[in-house]
């Protein structure tokens, strides 16, 4: 693991997610004097002027304290691509459901070296959540140590967020018995947001959340939370994720030991 001062590090990712929150919540249903603005990237993803704002003011936050000037965030990338250290941002995690008005969204801030995320910050600002995680230190909801107990019950009775990137790979998903494994969860749910459902694993409100055709930029800084809390990450085959790779895994599977085990049964 690449040493890095932890204490500034910290500080930095809350204060990042911290100020982008200020700028959602302003603009967030049209709270403020600023108009939301809608468009579409090449890929058909929805951005929004806040999304854009929110970015801005995670650069100048992180690039206040001296960890690393590496930003690699869904809206923009600053620095040296060969540094041992890069902060991986998604200023609002949850595009869709903020601008339909929909409270389900967060911000993103994780810590990485070249192989795994050191610290993860997630804030959920309509619930008014965050939490944040140091490799080897523990977890803190809202600035307090935390350490939740998994859902009760088994994973027939429990509730799974699942998240598909895109309608077509949703619609491949659907068709080709990839999704058979839901028959033996009571729910899944979907929020078009990875900050969220993370979240709420990491709150004890989930057994777990599965996620196709999601990346590094998504996931880094809930799954930094949910492996120092003790909850499982892997791929679909029960392997730890490879986090040298700059695609998206096909699919990402995190829960809380017995339902991550009942989960991998389900899909063989």
């Amino acid at each position: 693991m690449t040493e890095f001062n932890r204490r500034d590090a910290l500080l930095a990712a809350i204060t990042a997610c911290g100020a982008a929150a200020e700028v959602l919540l302003a603009r967030f249903r049209d709270a403020g004097d600023t108009t939301l603005e809608r468009s579409f990237k090449s890929d058909g993803g929805i951005v929004t002027n806040a999304d854009i704002a929110a970015d801005e003011v995670i650069v100048e936050a992180l690039g206040t304290y001296d960890v690393t000037g590496r930003i690699e965030s869904k809206e923009s990338t600053t620095g040296a691509e060969n540094s041992e250290l890069r902060w991986v941002v998604d200023p609002l995690c949850g595009t869709a459901p903020y601008a339909a008005g929909l409270g389900h969204w967060g911000v993103n801030v994780a810590l990485m070296d070249r192989s795994d995320p050191l610290l993860g910050a997630i804030t959920v600002p309509t619930m008014r959540e965050t939490l944040t995680s140091v490799s080897g230190r523990g977890v803190s909801r809202n600035g307090k140590s935390w350490s939740p107990e998994p859902p009760f019950g088994k994973l027939s009775e429990q509730l799974v967020g699942l998240e598909i990137n895109g309608s077509e790979l949703a619609a491949q998903k659907m068709s080709d018995g990839s999704l058979s494994w839901v028959r033996g969860v009571d729910h899944t749910t979907t929020f078009a947001s990875m900050a969220y459902p993370l979240s709420q694993l990491c709150l004890g409100r989930l057994a777990a959340v599965v996620a196709y055709g999601v990346g590094t930029v998504h996931l880094a800084a809930g799954l930094a939370i949910a492996q120092e809390l003790g909850l499982k990450v892997t791929d679909g085959s029960g392997d730890g994720l490879d986090w040298t790779t700059k695609d998206a895994w096909p699919v990402m599977i995190t829960a809380w030991p017995d339902a991550h085990e009942g989960l991998l049964e389900l899909m063989r």
